[in-house]
């Protein structure tokens, strides 16, 4: 590691090495920077979910860990420690760090080690219907304001969040969107397009972890309301998490044990993709910009999404997709239905997805505006 050039030495803090949402970006930009002549390291944050490692290492890109104490207050002070003799150790020339909140610590140690650029990445809207986590993030997010140049906010609705709710002053953040390699998924989705069996099942999908954030169970009770109507349908849900077995138990409830099917973590999203005929993203308010709504876009698939900031920002107010109300199962089974009923003409608008995708969500222009604003360009 010591013959990597520091003057371009980039330093990304991550959460875990778990293979879905911000890690998996973080490997593909990863990729794009070393084309760049920028040495990215990244720093795992505790020994969670460690999917990616070998693809990390595959991609010669060295990984550190840090083993953060439980409670709250040594963890910090760990977290500070900790990133501060990495980077008196490896002498970065930036550090980005994707956890927010946390990142007022990260800086803090590498400040103290002379690092002289600082980014976090902002991908969720300020929790506003939780005024006490509002509010210490808020103070996490002021103590860590002098020591952070810019917050980069992955959507014009995340950013217009930071200044209400965080008090960040406009010149402190950016807007930079996820990027994905948009051609590959194109070409992955539509090969298993081509291939797959003209006799199947309907199928509708979701990407997504199996959190809080998300609104996977919506999803489940429009599959209940289809099947209590007669429509034939699968419908995948792919991607884990902490809310497997409370969605397990829903499904058997229902009785839909034969049409869902809680498919796990998976590295072939854009072949699954190209297996769906529509796709879903249900969301909360507090969705920054996900990344499968994008490769959904790419894959040229007719999308039904929640009706909040992000999922209007990507899909231009609902030219690009249906857009129906938080939470409301019925309406989420109506547009599926539509699909259905209308396939032609629902493939036939999702065509313009891919123009949308080349032009506002490539990896390759998220790698270079981040290094932009990181100085290392």
């Amino acid at each position: 590691m010591t013959s990597l050039r520091t003057d371009k030495r980039l330093l990304i803090v991550l959460s875990s090495l778990c293979a879905e949402g911000t890690p998996v970006l973080t490997l593909e930009l990863g990729r794009r920077w070393q084309a760049m002549g920028i040495s990215p390291v990244v720093v795992s944050l505790g020994a969670g979910p460690d999917d990616l490692a070998g693809e990390f290492r595959a991609a010669q890109i060295p990984v550190e860990t840090l083993i953060l104490p439980a409670r709250t207050a040594p963890r910090f002070a760990a977290l500070t420690l900790g990133i501060g003799r990495l980077c008196r150790r490896l002498r970065p020339a930036a550090v980005l760090s994707m956890p927010l909140g946390w990142h007022a610590f990260s800086f803090l140690g590498a400040r103290a080690a002379g690092v002289r650029a600082t980014a976090a990445h902002v991908g969720n809207y300020p929790p506003v219907g939780l005024p006490e986590t509002l509010r210490k993030f808020r103070l996490l997010v002021q103590a860590g304001r002098p020591l952070t140049d810019k917050l980069i906010c992955c959507s014009s609705y995340i950013e217009q969040g930071v200044w209400d709710h965080f008090g960040i002053p406009r010149h402190k953040t950016e807007v930079i969107y996820n990027g994905i390699d948009v051609q590959d998924v194109a070409r992955r989705a539509d090969a298993a397009r081509s291939s797959a069996p003209p006799a199947r099942p309907f199928v509708v999908g979701m990407v997504a972890r199996l959190e809080v954030h998300k609104d996977q169970p919506t999803l489940i009770r429009a599959a209940a309301a289809l099947r209590a109507a007669g429509r034939q349908m699968k419908v995948w849900l792919v991607g884990e998490g902490s809310r497997r077995g409370e969605y397990e138990r829903l499904v058997r409830e229902l009785g839909l044990t034969d049409t869902v099917e809680l498919l796990g973590m998976r590295r072939d999203v854009p072949e699954l993709l190209g297996a769906m005929d529509a796709f879903v993203f249900s969301a909360k308010p507090d969705e920054g910009l996900g990344v499968a709504l994008i490769e959904a876009l790419a894959a040229r698939l007719p999308i039904i999404a929640t009706n909040v900031g992000a999922c209007r920002e990507v899909l231009l107010d609902g030219a690009l997709g249906k857009l129906v109300p938080e939470g409301d199962a019925t309406a989420m089974a109506a547009a599926i239905a539509a699909i259905m009923d209308d396939p032609a003409s629902a493939r036939a608008a999702a065509e313009r997805g891919l123009d949308r995708a080349r032009e506002a969500f490539s990896i390759d222009q998220m790698a270079a505006r981040y290094a932009a604003c990181l100085r290392l360009k």
